[in-house]
């Protein structure tokens, strides 16, 4: 019973994890605000919009949990428990947009010039809140998998990782006078100067594991 109780909840998320992120993508790619100006989607229109992290995070979010659904539907047994590639993809989509979500929370909006809200207006609302805090609530509470290992957590740093190589390589091929570029550092990580740049890389890439690693944590303690 309580099996099916699990995966009955993780079909409801999943199904509106899917169901916000076609809705956001649609919004930011056609610049429709539904709550107000809030100035995010003219800044980055069409494709230009998959330059942001909070966008391929939640996209690639929306993936897995459409992945999710078929694997529900078409699977034969009754058995809740997870394949282990099924559990890796959902850690590493989950772990990318709490990423999301909590550099919004507490670096991106107090630093937003348009204020602190701004940041969770229209489809930067889905994306930046909603959508991370579903994720987390999915796979925390209602998917789990055997032998659930910390050794795992590193599975969760490659959406970052990846994206770590456009946006680093993008801006070093972009400096002007040796300075970065807003342009290019979107989150003005480097607006201090290059030579953080050797502390701010390990920098993300530990707060990515330590996600990671408190997911899998949490997981592992509410489905035991």
């Amino acid at each position: 019973m309580k099996n099916n109780t699990h995966q009955t909840f993780s079909i409801i998320l999943n199904s509106l994890i899917v169901i916000l992120t076609v809705f956001a993508s649609y919004a930011i790619f056609n610049s429709f605000e539904f709550m107000g100006h809030s100035g995010f989607a003219e800044n980055a229109p069409h494709f230009k919009i998959f330059k942001y992290f909070t966008v391929d995070s939640n996209i690639f979010a929306g993936i897995v949990s459409l992945i999710f659904l078929i694997y529900y539907l078409t699977k034969k047994n009754k058995e809740s428990i997870l394949p282990k590639p099924l559990f890796l993809l959902k850690l590493a989509a989950t772990t990318g947009v709490t990423l999301t979500m909590m550099v919004t929370v507490f670096y991106l909006g107090p630093k937003s010039d348009e204020g602190y809200f701004a940041l969770f207006m229209n489809a930067s609302l889905i994306m930046h809140l909603i959508t991370p805090l579903l994720c987390i609530i999915s796979f925390v509470f209602f998917e789990k998998t055997k032998k659930n290992s910390k050794r795992l957590s590193i599975t969760g740093i490659i959406p970052m990782l990846l994206y770590s190589v456009f946006y680093i390589s993008n801006i070093f091929m972009h400096l002007k006078n040796n300075k970065t570029s807003r342009t290019y550092d979107l989150y003005g990580f480097l607006d201090g100067g290059l030579q953080f740049t050797w502390i701010v890389i390990p920098l993300i890439f530990g707060i990515t594991w330590f996600f990671a690693f408190s997911l899998l944590a949490l997981n592992k303690k509410c489905n035991c």
